[in-house]
């Protein structure tokens, strides 16, 4: 019996070495669906070493800077260089009176007036550049009126004068220039000859009105003043003027008149009426052919 059932289980170890692909030779723990796992497609898990094709990032290109507006830059009009060149030199004017001042005695004003044609040099040099820039322009009248008033007897203020007369003569602007021809206010040779031009070319009243009587103010000749005072009267005393002072010609005239017929050196004085200190009464007459004194005063 012995010997039996070690034959048997010879056998048995037998059966079970040659077939070892068989399913009951498979361990307990091999179940049917961790077999299935391993028979499945190799494309479920990816062999490590395989990497997966990565497509390409396009780098983000930087956005284009906008240019920041710039503020549109305009040339200056002959009129407004014209301007600015007039504004500086008033400027710089003002600042050479305020360092003279500071200055004691006559220093200061030999100072002041040493250095102001220098100022004025550079002015009418740089506004004669802008006339020259700009031949015709209206404005020019502007920069040659300014030389000629401030540059006056200088060879520049000369030929300045020459062009308004030339050019400009029938600007209303030129009222300005009587002011100054009025009473030789201005070095200017031939000024009673420029006047009595104006009176005679100019188209505009104003002008033909201050030119009559600045040659008033400058004749020598008392005939002719009361003429052209006269004429003032007649044909513009409703007109003002700068040189009128806010009052029309016709009062400025009469006024000038009176002084001219009555108060002028070897005119009789005209009459007056008073009381003297002791309160008795006396008239200017009583004293003709006799040396008198008169002293008026008052208080306000």
């Amino acid at each position: 019996m012995q010997m039996r059932w070690l034959l048997v289980l010879g056998c048995l170890l037998i059966t079970a070495c040659s077939n070892p692909g068989d399913e009951t030779s498979q361990t307990p723990s091999s179940t049917p669906a961790q077999v299935a796992s391993k028979t499945e497609s190799p494309e479920a898990t990816p062999a490590p070493d395989e990497k997966k094709a990565e497509t390409p990032k396009e780098e983000a290109k930087p956005e284009p800077k906008q240019e920041e507006a710039k503020p549109e830059v305009t040339e200056a009009t002959p009129a407004e260089q014209i301007k600015t060149i007039i504004a500086d030199y008033t400027k710089a004017s003002r600042s050479l009176m305020t360092e003279a001042r500071k200055m004691p005695g006559n220093e200061g004003r030999d100072y002041y007036y040493a250095n102001l044609p220098k100022l004025q040099k550079q002015c009418g040099a740089d506004l004669n550049a802008v006339v020259a820039a700009n031949a015709d322009n209206p404005a020019n009248c502007d920069a040659i009126m300014w030389i000629t008033m401030n540059m006056a007897g200088s060879e520049a203020g000369t030929k300045a004068m020459d062009t308004l007369f030339e050019k400009y003569i029938d600007n209303e602007k030129m009222v300005n220039l009587c002011t100054v021809l009025a009473q030789g206010r201005m070095p200017v040779k031939n000024a009673d000859a420029k006047l009595e031009q104006l009176i005679e070319e100019s188209p505009h009243k104003a002008v033909r009105a201050s030119a009559t009587m600045a040659l008033a103010k400058n004749v020598k000749d008392e005939t002719r003043a009361e003429e052209l005072y006269e004429s003032l009267i007649a044909n513009y005393g409703d007109l003002t003027s700068p040189m009128t002072r806010g009052k029309t010609f016709k009062e400025a005239a009469d006024n000038a008149l009176f002084q001219l017929k009555y108060l002028s050196i070897g005119k009789i004085a005209p009459d007056i009426e008073g009381e003297d200190l002791d309160g008795v009464a006396f008239k200017l007459s009583d004293y003709r052919g006799k040396v008198v004194v008169l002293d008026f005063w008052g208080d306000w």
